[in-house]
């Protein structure tokens, strides 16, 4: 996981021609009015494609499992929709993969796993996970009698060091869970450092990575990170609801765990995965490839990864025209009455494409109001909700306006959110 995006370069006029093509309700709302989506931190906007195509294999009556024809055309669906979750995850053959309608089911599912057959007496975590995975470790860390040990964010990068959390692990730490990307301050973890530093410590934790965040902005490799699961849901990288995917290490995929008796001790999809789903995941890995601009014929993985660093590079771009603003436009950072958090470390840390903001003469709920009658669509993160609470606090804040754009948008649309938050600043409550 690199420290820095591979660069800031914004797509081609014809790489962002063809990008914006593959969006549905791009420019205006499903009711025909127009709107800036910078909310793609609550669900990003859709790819055609992947909502079609898994539409239109569910519409199939047939069983994947069954002999004839068209069950055997759902059943190469479905593996090739597998073979792209292992290429996506950079995972090993011999690992195995967990699907499930969310991704905070597979996180209750694979703590427990750990924490119910892995020797030890205590579980590590941090404060900026998401509830999924925080409240999984603190519901099992209970249930089986373990310390819950909690790493603190840094305040000024808006992230956990791993010193910071390799300092809780001990030769009793059984399990480590940790979130690849904040989804309230934008900080990226550096896993592959995370991985070390507990494992220096203890050669035998598992590592469990909340990547729901990072996978639509950044490459994600559980091979080389030497991580034991990963999870991902389609719906916050262009994709449907109603589906999530992990990915399990072969050591952790033998773990007792709930499966018929018939099926294999390694196997974790419980009952008929729906083809459809897998349809739309190829879909996702196909325009990942497109986006990438790979030779045909290239390794599947590479054509992914190459879409994916396409993409990380035109975020970085967006990100640095929103902070520091353009010869026409001043910047966030520099914008009179507002406050762009960890702005300092954004261009030198880790950094998703979130942006969070407070504002001198407006509450963060009045701000988002605010914005969505200029027409741009953004979202509260507030201390007094439960999905918020005890992150915001880590961070030493009680709300913020997070600010979240996505690939597809362009660096004019970037000038364009910066010329209404100057409004939104301008006039206070009232």
């Amino acid at each position: 996981m690199p420290l820095t995006a591979p660069g800031a370069t914004p797509f081609t006029p014809a790489t962002m021609q063809f990008v914006r093509g593959q969006f549905a309700y791009l420019e205006r709302d499903p009711h025909g009015t127009r709107r800036l989506f910078f909310e793609n931190s609550g669900g990003s906007l859709r790819l055609r494609e992947a909502s079609e195509r898994a539409l239109e294999i569910s519409h199939y009556p047939d069983g994947s499992s069954r002999p004839h024809k068209v069950a055997r055309e759902l059943a190469r669906i479905q593996d090739q929709g597998e073979a792209d979750l292992l290429a996506f995850f950079g995972g090993d053959s011999s690992g195995a993969l967990l699907p499930t309608a969310t991704a905070s089911q597979a996180m209750f599912t694979v703590v427990r796993a750990v924490a119910e057959n892995v020797a030890g007496t205590n579980i590590v975590t941090t404060a900026i996970e998401h509830p999924s995975s925080y409240d999984a470790c603190a519901r099992y860390a209970h249930r089986t009698g373990r310390e819950l040990r909690v790493a603190q964010p840094d305040r000024t990068t808006g992230g956990v060091a791993p010193g910071a959390i390799a300092g809780l692990v001990d030769s009793s730490t059984s399990l480590v869970s940790v979130i690849a990307t904040s989804n309230i301050s934008g900080a990226i973890t550096d896993i592959p450092a995370v991985v070390k530093a507990v494992r220096d410590k203890n050669p035998d934790v598992h590592v469990i990575v909340d990547a729901v965040q990072y996978a639509p902005h950044g490459v994600i490799d559980a091979e080389a990170w030497e991580v034991d699961a990963v999870s991902i849901a389609p719906y916050k990288m262009f994709g449907d609801r109603g589906h999530a995917f992990t990915y399990l290490s072969n050591r952790l995929a033998r773990l007792d765990h709930d499966r018929v008796a018939g099926a294999g001790v390694g196997t974790w999809e419980t009952g008929s995965s729906a083809p459809a789903v897998f349809a739309g995941f190829t879909a996702i890995m196909d325009y990942l490839v497109a986006v990438g601009g790979t030779a045909v014929g290239t390794d599947r993985r590479a054509g992914i990864v190459a879409g994916m660093h396409a993409i990380q590079s035109h975020e970085q771009a967006i990100l640095r025209t929103l902070i520091d603003g353009t010869e026409q436009r001043t910047g966030l950072r520099d914008m009179p009455g507002v406050h762009v958090h960890f702005a300092d470390q954004a261009m030198s840390s880790p950094r998703d494409l979130i942006v969070p903001l407070t504002f001198d003469l407006r509450s963060c709920a009045d701000a988002v109001r605010a914005y969505e009658e200029l027409g741009v669509i953004v979202y509260e993160r507030v201390a007094t909700s439960h999905y918020s609470e005890r992150i915001l606090r880590s961070l030493g804040l009680e709300e913020v306006v997070r600010v979240s754009p996505l690939h597809c948008h362009t660096l004019e649309e970037a000038e364009h959110f910066l010329t209404a938050t100057e409004k939104v600043a301008q006039h206070a409550t009232g």
